[in-house]
């Protein structure tokens, strides 16, 4: 064998050689990378399970801050904290350790409010249906049987305790955001409401018994008397309720106008027989509009007792910006069956124990009352008026991972 041969053989041996290392490190490398993907992964795991353990408890038991300290679970351990922060919100940090490194899970929760749906309806709410032309504009719970006449539309996700009852000609309500049964969630009781008296009483307004008429205006001003035949006193909203908290415990609430700020109203029962009430004399928005600008910083709520009305002023357009809670009445629309034939629009929420008919069901000329137009305002999903109800159980803002 000549010497050219002998270089070839130990040329290719060489190349044997290098390729068997370089093959052997890629053997390597994939083996390692497949115990680092299992590692990762099993990390990940065991801190989303120790995160979704604790949403459970706090679920359960909002005022839970226990937490948990080297738990051993699946070949790892883990600890998680809870942690109290501002406006009620919680944060839970969930941290994995699996093959000598860590993994971590942050959860923002807050308190689950009722603002966040257009609408809810109590247990007393299956007397009356939705009927067609009327148009539900966001998240909406029946805390009994839905009932629906003809094809009302239900633009978000719409759920129910115990299913649909579906009637008219024809029957066929516009589930456009979807509809489960089976979901129960129940009003408090309504002695929840207390805060909101504490809060006016300490550092908004506060009145026991009789009337209080309120009329907001786009100046940021409020006029407001005890009497209907008394003459209307203006002063600054900061100064009439600096917390923009205003209540009257058994008496009654009348209010119309432009508001301009945050704003809490509460017509309140604490005991007794009467009182309670309010009563919606005209159109009542907000100065900056939350249908033009989804930034607007004017807020309002309403919490009544007893029913929520609107009344006659012989308008064929009424218009009500905020979100409405009344615990153990409705929106009631004075002559709802016999007043002329208008619309009534809310862009906000209505949350309530009874549902009303607002018109006589009439079609054509023969039409009475309102056809009402409910529109979910998308800032109640992740905000609320001050002190308006919570549903007493929390809810994921956040995750982070």
């Amino acid at each position: 064998m000549g010497r050219s041969s002998i270089y070839m053989v130990i040329a290719f041996s060489a190349m044997m050689l290098m390729s068997g290392k370089n093959m052997s490190e890629v053997g390597v490398q994939a083996l390692d990378n497949s115990i680092s993907y299992y590692e990762n992964t099993q990390r990940y795991a065991i801190a989303v399970a120790a995160a979704n353990l604790v949403c459970s408890k706090v679920w359960n038991n909002p005022s839970w801050v226990a937490g948990y300290s080297s738990v051993k679970y699946n070949g790892g351990t883990f600890n998680a904290t809870v942690t109290n922060l501002s406006g009620g919100k919680k944060e839970i940090s969930a941290t994995a350790t699996y093959g000598g490194s860590s993994q971590n899970v942050t959860i923002i929760m807050k308190p689950s409010n009722f603002s966040k749906f257009a609408y809810y309806g109590g247990t007393s709410a299956s007397a009356a249906a939705w009927e067609t032309g009327d148009t539900i504009g966001g998240p909406s719970h029946t805390e009994g049987k839905l009932k629906t006449f003809g094809s009302p539309v239900f633009l978000g996700k719409a759920s129910s305790l115990t299913g649909i009852t579906k009637t008219g000609s024809p029957k066929t309500p516009q589930f456009v955001g979807g509809f489960e049964s089976g979901i129960s969630i129940s009003m408090p009781n309504n002695t929840s409401y207390t805060n909101i008296l504490s809060a006016a009483t300490s550092g908004g307004h506060s009145q026991s018994g009789g009337n209080l008429y309120l009329k907001f205006n786009n100046d940021g001003t409020v006029s407001w008397k005890t009497s209907s035949a008394a003459s209307y006193t203006t002063q600054t909203l900061s100064s009439f309720a600096p917390n923009g908290v205003i209540a009257i415990d058994k008496g009654s609430l009348y209010v119309e106008g432009t508001v301009d700020g945050r704003v809490t109203l509460a017509s309140l029962r604490t005991s007794g027989s009467t009182g309670g009430t309010t009563t919606i004399t005209n159109s009542l928005v907000m100065k900056d509009n939350p249908r033009i600008n989804i930034n607007s910083n004017d807020m309002l709520g309403i919490v009544s007792y007893g029913d929520i009305n609107i009344a006659d002023n012989s308008a064929t357009q009424f218009d009500v910006q905020g979100t409405l809670y009344s615990y153990t009445g409705g929106l009631a629309v004075e002559h709802g069956t016999s007043r002329p034939a208008g619309n009534l629009s809310i862009y906000g929420g209505m949350i309530i124990e009874k549902l009303y008919a607002t018109s006589n069901g009439a079609a054509g000329s023969a039409r009475k009352g309102y056809n009402l137009s409910l529109r979910f305002d998308d800032r109640f999903t992740n905000d609320s008026p001050d002190y308006f109800p919570s549903t007493g159980k929390y809810e994921i803002v956040s995750w982070f991972e």
